[in-house]
């Protein structure tokens, strides 16, 4: 018997195509877990059982007909409040739009899903217009990560890693526009993929994303069912010009092709990090296993560019991306203030406030990191580094001026591939002494996600699955 509430997307499609499980079991199945997990986690913002059983049932229809609807036959999905599901209202993790009605249309990235057969079940949270390392908001509440409900699950896809990891869905959405699905995925126990910047279509959005530092993801439980889900979004559209063309094969099928021997860079602190022990371990464990695979792995001292006046660049790249943020809500933001939550409606001002000279600053910045990348990988044929360098901060979220004293700032690994936009995957790796799931980073060369894919699944294959504890979640 195939334990329904934590089979991959992949075990749960196969099941549905043959006959064993319909559309509607499985979405009965989902809403009871749902129902009876998430009170506790406070993941889920919006649902529609009614609806979504009569999808079920109609694509239950489909296959009686003989019909493929598609690789995500029959599997229950959740989508990031920041993204359009139709029929679903987008609140983008704000009070301010806790009452915004159901959207007419889905994202290219939800529709890509819906056409490859899967059922969108409902929203999950995220804090306001992911702004934040925690997932918390005023419309919705503070959502806890599932390993231990007194901790963060992270952002912004904090709401999609809690979901996933306690067994509600086997796929979500999400995005990362400076870890915000790498360090969910780390602080849950999942992998967690940042493709390469424009790998999958964003939008339609009534203001392009200009400082394409963000990119529309997914949430899953395996490093398979993340190569599925690439498979089915990736590939250009219009609305998004910037988008990459569809990729010339299968990422899936090549999960299943061996890597040849590579070149891994490890590092360590960037220069501007102090990753706790239990992190460093686990770096060291998967360095060891990634070279008794055969590959020539190495220390690299490189630090970030800039290091010498950190956290400066964080700050005004900080600032830049509340101007962005700024730019598309400042109507709102002045016909409605009291309407936000007063925390994100300052960092909105901080934003507006963005002079000539910082954003100057700030693009000089991501030029040398252009070139510091650009000469990593003319050494390496992959990066090893952290993730994050702590395990799951309080669910109210970190204390930030503590986190730059002790060089443990989130953010401080995962961001630079944002930037840049190199494809980056964070991959479970084991248990800290304080029982929170510890990871490691992986980052490859631009579009190359076959090959982070695949040597995100030797660490997992090694590693072993994670899974929260049935005390804290139930079976």
């Amino acid at each position: 018997m195939t334990d329904l509430t934590y089979a991959s997307a992949t075990e749960l499609v196969a099941l549905v195509k043959d006959g064993a499980l319909s559309p509607r079991e499985l979405t009965d199945h989902t809403m009871e877990r749902i129902a009876a997990v998430d009170p506790a986690l406070n993941s889920v913002v919006a649902l529609d059982p009614e609806r979504a059983r009569a999808e079920a049932d109609a694509l239950t229809e489909r296959l009686a007909r003989g019909e493929d609807p598609g690789p995500l036959a029959g599997l229950p999905v959740l989508v990031k409040d920041l993204e359009d599901a139709a029929g679903y209202p987008t609140s983008r993790g704000t009070s301010g739009f806790r009452d915004a009605p159901p959207a007419a249309r889905d994202s290219v990235h939800v529709a890509r899903l819906r056409a490859a057969g899967a059922l969108i079940i409902g929203k999950t949270n995220t804090p306001p217009v992911g702004a934040a390392i925690h997932t918390a908001n005023d419309a919705f509440g503070v959502t806890r990560n599932p390993w231990n409900p007194e901790r963060s699950p992270g952002g912004s896809s904090g709401g999609a890693a809690a979901a996933v990891a306690a067994g509600l869905v086997a796929l979500g959405t999400a995005s990362d526009g400076g870890g915000s699905t790498r360090i969910p995925a780390a602080l849950c126990g999942l992998p967690g993929l940042k493709p390469n910047r424009g790998r999958i279509p964003q939008g339609p959005l009534r203001m392009p994303n200009w400082p394409q530092n963000s990119c529309p993801s997914g949430m899953a439980r395996t490093v398979r069912d993340t190569a599925l889900h690439l498979d089915v979004a990736a590939g250009h559209h219009p609305c998004d010009p910037f988008s990459l063309p569809a990729p010339t094969g299968s990422y899936l099928t090549a999960l299943d092709t061996p890597l040849p021997a590579l070149s891994v860079g490890v590092l360590t602190t960037l220069g501007v990090a102090r990753p706790r022990p239990e992190m460093l371990d686990a770096l060291q464990r998967v360095a060891a296993l990634l070279r008794g695979e055969g590959h020539a792995v190495r220390e690299d001292g490189a630090v970030l560019p800039d290091a010498e006046t950190y956290p400066r660049p964080f700050q005004l790249r900080q600032k830049l991306l509340a101007y962005n943020r700024y730019l598309g809500l400042a109507d709102e933001l002045a016909a409605r203030r009291d309407d936000f939550e007063p925390w994100f409606a300052r960092l909105l001002d901080d934003g507006s406030g963005l002079t000539p000279e910082e954003a100057a600053a700030h693009w000089a910045h991501r030029s040398r990191l252009d070139q510091w990348t650009a000469d990593l990988f003319d050494r390496y044929d992959l990066l090893l580094l952290p993730t994050v360098p702590t395990t799951a901060w309080p669910a109210e979220g970190p204390d930030t001026l503590k986190a730059v004293r002790e060089g443990t700032l989130p953010i401080a690994f995962t961001s630079v591939f944002n930037d840049t936009g190199h494809p980056a995957m964070s991959v479970p790796a084991g248990l800290a002494p304080d029982g929170l799931p510890c990871s490691v980073q992986l980052v490859a060369p631009h579009h190359r996600e076959d090959r982070l894919l695949a040597a995100a699944r030797l660490v997992e294959e090694a590693e072993g699955p994670l899974r929260p504890p049935s005390s804290v979640i139930g079976g």
